[in-house]
């Protein structure tokens, strides 16, 4: 177990209702990113509350507090390592958080047998539908995990709904919990210039789900149109290699994995979002786009018309409509006064629903009886020193 930067980053301070936000690897991912974010957030200053544990090995570009090291590698999505169950259970011991949040499943899947045994309160923070719904063995599977969860803290209503009808979630125990991010790291340019060349982005992991091949393919049939406009992808993820050729010969910069995302937002003027359907629920780097002040043009995925306002802050098209697709961003181009208003109307959209201090807020409100139920059990614990909002 490695710890993480600061002092005191493996044992609860005496007194104190330790929260432990689990994620899979420290990398520069939306769901790690927010998970980092809402734990300082939520965090009561100077008594630190809030930490986050990384089960994978890997870059720390989001910032733990305790990474397990585990020697099963960086891939926590493959497969199952009990190994990491052992090591788990014995953090969980030295630690003795009053609340466990497994955000995603992958923390879920670890989480719920180290908690064997175990009365302490498990909140799960389902970013994303299930994409094994067709499989009945794998739904059967998780059904037993999700059922470990005291809360079912759901990213999207799409989300939510499916967690009840595939997994039996009832709704006493199922919360909307919207997607958030901090308007003070993600804003637009101070300075705005105009350019000759607009830019688009892409950013996301290099996955099959993300499509970032159909992003390649927008920039390729908007450079065929003679439109002169310069294009980059951001992330990293297995489809990299094979993805090297086509964004060379459209002209497609690959930036790679980053941990400035905001920084890397704001060098652009229009965002596109290609993503299939499964494993969606809302997606945060949609939220990111809007509080840089940039239109997107997304697929109907879930959770993204929660987001994106329809002719208003960007637009939404058909998963597979590739030429909808182009003649939106083709449209963004043509008209930047209009492209500029939608962004100005994605950031104030943005901020007003999907602000850090929106979402915690939401969070507050069920992990505030969590924590009380977990120290009414300990003897002197639910003394003073026990709150969990943030102070002034």
């Amino acid at each position: 177990m490695r710890p993480g930067p600061g002092p005191d980053t493996t044992a609860a301070p005496d007194g104190v209702p330790l929260v432990l936000h689990v994620i899979p690897t420290a990398t520069a991912r939306g769901a790690q990113r927010e998970a980092r974010a809402l734990a300082t957030r939520l965090d009561v200053p100077g008594e630190r509350h809030h930490r986050v544990l990384s089960l994978f090995a890997g870059p720390d570009q989001v910032g733990v507090d305790v990474a397990l090291d585990h020697p099963g590698g960086d891939r926590p999505a493959v497969g199952f390592d009990p190994r990491l169950v052992r090591s788990l259970r014995a953090v969980l011991r030295r630690m003795q958080p009053a609340v466990v949040i497994a955000h995603g499943g992958d923390p879920l899947k670890y989480l719920a047998p180290a908690l064997l045994g175990t009365r302490r309160p498990l909140a799960y923070y389902a970013t994303g539908t299930f994409e094994h719904a067709a499989n009945p063995a794998r739904v059967a599977l998780w059904r037993m995990l999700v059922r470990r969860a005291d809360v079912v803290a759901a990213e999207g209503e799409e989300v939510r709904d499916q967690c009840r009808r595939l997994f039996h979630v009832p709704e006493s125990r199922s919360v909307l919990a919207p997607n958030g991010r901090d308007p003070e790291e993600f804003h637009p340019p101070e300075h705005r210039t105009d350019v000759d060349r607009p830019v688009l982005a892409f950013v996301g992991a290099l996955t099959p789900g993300k499509r970032p091949e159909r992003f390649v393919e927008v920039v390729a049939a908007l450079r065929g149109r003679g439109l002169d406009v310069r294009a980059f992808a951001c992330g990293d993820g297995p489809l990299a290699l094979s993805l090297s050729g086509p964004a060379a010969r459209a002209g497609v910069e690959m930036l790679g994995s980053r941990s400035n995302v905001a920084e890397v937002l704001r060098g652009a003027d229009v965002f596109v979002f290609p993503s299939l359907p499964t494993g969606e629920g809302m997606p945060g780097v949609l939220i990111e786009a809007g509080l840089t002040g940039l239109p997107s043009v997304a697929t109907a995925v879930p959770g993204v018309r929660t987001i994106v306002e329809e002719g208003t802050t960007g637009f939404v098209v058909g998963v597979d409509d590739l030429d909808a697709m182009v003649e939106a961003v083709a449209g963004l181009l043509s008209q930047p006064s209009r492209a500029r208003e939608m962004g100005d109307a994605a950031r104030r959209r943005c901020v007003d629903r999907f602000s850090l201090d929106a979402v915690a807020a939401c969070w507050l409100s069920f992990l505030g009886p969590l924590v009380e139920r977990a120290l009414s059990a300990r003897s002197g614990r639910n003394a003073p020193g026990t709150r969990l909002d943030r102070g002034p």
